[in-house]
């Protein structure tokens, strides 16, 4: 692990696929949570956040481009 995550605890990072990032990480927000990483391109895979909803679990959601599935 890199420097940024030093003082991170060992975790489970699950991604739970979607079919719009940006309108899921919105309605996150609306319904009471947190967008911790902004919907953000990953060249050659798809499109991701990393939200936690108000009880405090952390997962992160995926839009993966055609062409990276299977």
């Amino acid at each position: 692990m890199g420097p940024e995550f030093k003082d991170t605890p060992s975790h489970w990072m699950p991604y739970v696929s979607v079919e719009d990032v940006d309108a899921k990480a919105k309605q996150v927000t609306e319904l009471g949570g947190t967008v911790c990483v902004p919907p953000s391109d990953i060249p050659h895979v798809g499109r991701f956040c990393i939200i936690t909803d108000p009880t405090g679990a952390t997962l992160s959601l995926i839009k993966l481009n055609p062409h990276a599935e299977g």
